[in-house]
């Protein structure tokens, strides 16, 4: 159930902006139509595992997948993974056509389930490239791949594949009303998202139920951050705490890491907009236990990402209680994250680090006076 080639959004207010992480390794699903004697199946079966544990900012008009895959630079890469990553975003726009061959070759009257399939899997490698792209277009065209395997899937008597396709239509137009800053959109995949929490069985499919749930509460919480409500930024906490029932740091690590930091952040963001000191410090520790969690040499980029969100929760809880030592502190996080992205070329996260260092220092000049 949920297989899919999408990520989970990693909420990062401390560098302003929004991170994808892919870690789901569920996209086995798309070798299903695929003949296991075809040397095909073997090539893309190594590109899917290749797009696994990746972290992307969603930004629109990034470069196309290929040149996505080649700018990954030492922080996040090695260079011979980065070439094998290059050759896997060949393998992965090549599929498309070969998924859409396979679909004028199967009879919708003859086998509806095995087209349905294909209509599923054009839409989850579409989606893929259009969510690491920023492109618009390929992310439309998962969308109406989708709805062609909607039409071949019912509710009552194919629910699973049904649930599925459903959730994933949810991500495209969450990632869209993302992309194009589109309340709609985003209002709209939320109201999917919902519907699809209550077609899966809790108590059989934990896993899937807590990914949906996580999706239904990170856009609670982007939702809540953008109309600054504190209403909507409270369901998003209540969701990310049901969530947590069923994501613990044993069962599935990168899971956990995810909806735990997006659970401080959402704190973080109901103390910024409450004005409220107990929601930023209850933040506070959760940043930490992540952070002790990690190795910051298996996972730097996602380790720099949660301490630069524990030193903007700094900035906002000093700036609250007029805290010199915390402000300072901030300033001092941030010299470090900023030191460690001028090592990379991520020239557009250390810019934002550098944003933020200077609004950390700002502040404790203005607590000098």
């Amino acid at each position: 159930m949920l297989q899919h080639l999408y990520a989970e959004t990693l909420l990062c207010p401390g560098l302003d902006l929004s991170f994808q992480w892919r870690f789901q390794n569920n996209g086995w699903g798309l070798l299903d139509v695929i003949d296991p004697e075809s040397p095909t199946r073997g090539a893309f079966e190594q590109a899917l595992e290749r797009f696994e544990y990746t972290v992307f900012e969603l930004a629109a008009n990034k470069p196309t997948l290929i040149e996505w895959a080649n700018s990954q630079h030492t922080l996040e890469d090695p260079a011979d993974q980065r070439e094998l990553r290059l050759a896997s975003a060949h393998v992965m726009q090549q599929s498309i056509e070969i998924l859409q061959g396979m679909q004028m070759m199967t009879d919708r009257a003859e086998d509806p389930v095995r087209l349905s399939a294909i209509h599923h899997n054009i839409g989850d490698v579409m989606g893929c490239i259009g969510q690491r792209s920023g492109s618009v277009h390929f992310l439309e065209q998962a969308a109406l791949s989708y709805e062609q395997a909607l039409e071949l899937r019912d509710e009552n008597s194919t629910p699973e594949t049904w649930t599925q396709t459903n959730f994933n239509v949810a991500v495209v137009m969450q990632t869209l009303g993302q992309l194009e800053d589109d309340i709609g959109l985003m209002k709209q995949a939320l109201q999917l998202f919902k519907e699809v929490v209550n077609h899966i069985p809790r108590e059989h499919a934990p896993d899937e139920w807590a990914s949906a749930m996580c999706h239904v509460a990170t856009l609670l919480c982007q939702l809540g951050t953008h109309r600054r409500g504190a209403r909507t930024l409270e369901q998003a906490l209540v969701a990310f705490q049901n969530a947590a029932a069923e994501r613990s740091k044993d069962r599935n690590f990168t899971a956990w890491i995810t909806l735990q930091n997006n659970l401080a952040v959402t704190l973080q963001a109901l103390g910024e907009h409450e004005e409220d000191i107990g929601s930023l410090e209850a933040s506070l520790p959760v940043y930490d236990t992540l952070l002790k969690a990690i190795d910051a040499n298996d996972m730097p980029l996602i380790f720099l990402l949660i301490s630069a969100n524990r030193a903007s929760a700094q900035i906002a809880l000093a700036g609250e209680s007029d805290f010199l030592d915390m402000a300072e502190m901030a300033v001092a996080a941030f010299e470090n994250i900023a030191l460690e992205l001028s090592k990379t070329e991520y020239k557009n996260y250390h810019d934002k680090a550098e944003q933020q260092m200077q609004r950390a220092r700002d502040l404790v000049a203005s607590l000098q006076v």
